[in-house]
């Protein structure tokens, strides 16, 4: 059940897929804001 905590934590850019802490609002990759 890791992944289900791992999902929690982090999100993906809807722009580039890219994967993010949940603190972070912003991509690094792209610069989208999370939604």
């Amino acid at each position: 059940m890791s992944t289900a905590t791992k999902e929690r934590t982090t999100w993906v850019c809807d722009n580039c897929h890219g994967r993010e802490m949940s603190a972070r609002k912003r991509c690094r990759d792209c610069g989208t804001s999370r939604c």
